[in-house]
């Protein structure tokens, strides 16, 4: 049965919800500092830093950090008198939710999973890289928080397999210029094999993609183009 809403309740449905990323990001690299850990920031806020076009950014409700597992039991350790909420996740890592304030959600991911993908080598990888090149966004007048490479963002978002993700990665290759050279690199010498193995699954996703999008790095032609080659 069909029931009538009134004026003010539709207008307040029609409220899009609103994630301010900034509690979360302070706290996480006050926790990190803390516990002298390392972190970086992946996932869609990632994405936000590298599209300057607020127009691009898909909504997203919490903050991701690549972390390895160590930093994981760091944190589980540093926060267990604290007025929070931890969770595993799937993938490998930990949700870290405060109960005093909502707008605080993090994703510490390490990616450690066996049966949804081990990609905590590359994570590591990824995680040096970052710091060893200092490369940060400033939270406030006295705190940084390490940002991930666009490399090695548009190739963790290709690893989870999700279309969202994906769409994430293709909006990147369109819209900056990433050295996708250097993400074939990432893939070829990356120093575990079994981790190395799955990736080059990912990089034939990857130049799938490329060829799609006619783009200038792509390395394969196009069914019709191979034909019309031939002849």
């Amino acid at each position: 049965m069909e029931t009538e809403t009134s004026p003010e309740k539709r207008r307040e449905n029609d409220i899009l919800p609103v994630f301010d990323p900034r509690p979360s990001a302070v706290f996480a690299a006050d926790l990190l500092e803390a516990t002298g850990q390392k972190g970086i920031l992946i996932g869609r806020l990632a994405v936000w830093i590298f599209l300057k076009d607020t127009a691009d950014h898909g909504y997203t409700k919490d903050l991701d950090i690549a972390v390895s597992e160590q930093t994981c039991l760091e944190i589980r350790n540093h926060l267990k008198d604290r007025d929070v909420s931890i969770r595993n996740l799937l993938i490998g890592g930990i949700n870290v939710k405060s109960r005093a304030d909502s707008n605080i959600n993090i994703d510490f991911i390490d990616r450690s999973s066996r049966e949804w993908g081990d990609y905590g080598s590359l994570f590591r990888e990824a995680i040096a890289e970052a710091v060893s090149n200092n490369r940060t966004v400033r939270l406030d007048e006295r705190k940084n928080l390490y940002v991930v490479s666009l490399e090695y963002l548009i190739l963790m978002k290709l690893l989870t397999l999700e279309k969202k993700d994906e769409e994430d990665a293709k909006l990147l290759l369109r819209l900056t210029e990433p050295d996708i050279n250097r993400i074939r690199d990432i893939i070829s010498n990356h120093p575990d094999p079994p981790v190395r193995t799955r990736l080059e699954i990912i990089r034939t996703r990857l130049e799938i993609i490329l060829r799609d999008m006619n783009h200038k790095e792509s390395k394969l032609l196009r069914y019709k183009d191979e034909i019309l080659t031939q002849v």
